[in-house]
């Protein structure tokens, strides 16, 4: 038994349709993980808390996956955003260590209008983790002054990374958080394994 729980964050920003296939290819992917949703419009995605309309900033962010994190009961979280598509292994993975974040290493970007997948460089809150050490670590990011969420977490934690044989997918459509993302141009591909070509998931994902 897996002792994960997914939390899924959105600030209901993004097109419906697109979430809904989002949050479908999620279920897909999960097994027979708990979810629990932190929004800002009520959702039906497995144990809802509505937090109202806070806003899309980088600190409520921070508080969505604090209080989902919290009102989990498994020793370990796996973070869920409303702009990526999981493999089933992604949530599979069983962090060895408790006082480590866990990203994962096979990651892709892809931009609305540009048909091409783009290797993700930095991976920000994407990690599965020990619960207690993450809920700790982001309250004290909360609580402090910080310029960047992820330069923040560095400096408190341990980071490491495991790989899936199938990539993330992330995003980018204007509606969320950020438009820009750092990824490495050596790194593009037209075709990723499983999920096809870049043409074939833009058609597929965004309306």
């Amino acid at each position: 038994m897996i002792d994960t729980t997914i939390i899924y964050i959105t600030s209901n920003r993004e097109d419906e349709l697109f979430e809904s296939k989002i949050k479908a290819s999620l279920l897909e992917a999960k097994g027979d993980l708990p979810i629990i949703s932190v929004s800002q419009k009520p959702i039906d995605f497995g144990t809802n808390i509505c937090l109202g309309d806070i806003g899309a900033r980088p600190e409520n962010v921070l508080l969505q996956l604090i209080i989902g994190a919290r009102n989990a009961a498994t020793k370990f979280i796996a973070v869920g955003e409303s702009d990526f598509l999981y493999p089933n292994e992604f949530f599979k993975f069983i962090p060895p260590r408790d006082d480590t974040f866990y990203y994962p290493g096979n990651a892709y970007i892809i931009w609305k209008g540009k048909p091409k997948f783009y290797r993700k460089q930095f991976r920000e809150m994407l990690s599965v983790t020990n619960r207690e050490h993450f809920i700790k670590t982001l309250e004290t990011v909360l609580n402090s002054k910080f310029d960047h969420i992820t330069n923040s977490v560095k400096t408190l934690t341990l980071q490491d990374s495991f790989y899936t044989d199938i990539p993330l997918i992330t995003f980018k459509t204007k509606n969320g958080l950020h438009w820009k993302s750092p990824y490495s141009r050596s790194g593009s591909r037209d075709e990723l394994p499983y999920w096809g070509t870049a043409k074939d998931v833009l058609r597929k994902y965004l309306p």
